[in-house]
């Protein structure tokens, strides 16, 4: 679990509550939720790469709401499957107007 203050996160329905928060402190947190499922499999044996992949998903079109391009940014470095990398490697590109590479983590 992983949390500050009045946000926890324990499931898949708190990361969603935590994204629809949608400040940066809850943001970041659901980001290092999603880091600690991703390198400890053993605890969430629940949870494959689709999951995680929509979750990525749900994480970078928060961040992009709140034009915090370096959040999303780092929400593409981390995610797992190519295909999907690309598409929002140019969705950001889009959105931010500002090449992929420019954008600072």
């Amino acid at each position: 679990m992983t949390g500050c203050g009045e946000i926890r996160i324990r499931d898949t329905e708190s990361f969603r509550k935590a994204v629809k928060i949608g400040s940066p402190t809850a943001l970041f947190i659901a980001g290092c939720w999603l880091h600690y499922v991703s390198v400890n499999p053993h605890e969430y044996s629940q949870y494959d790469n689709r999951w995680m992949d929509h979750r990525d998903r749900e994480l970078f079109q928060a961040y992009c709401r709140l034009k915090n391009w370096s959040g999303a940014k780092r929400v593409v470095e981390c995610s797992i499957f190519e295909k999907s990398r690309e598409g929002r490697v140019s969705r950001l590109e889009e959105l931010s107007g500002i090449k992929y590479a420019e954008i600072e983590l």
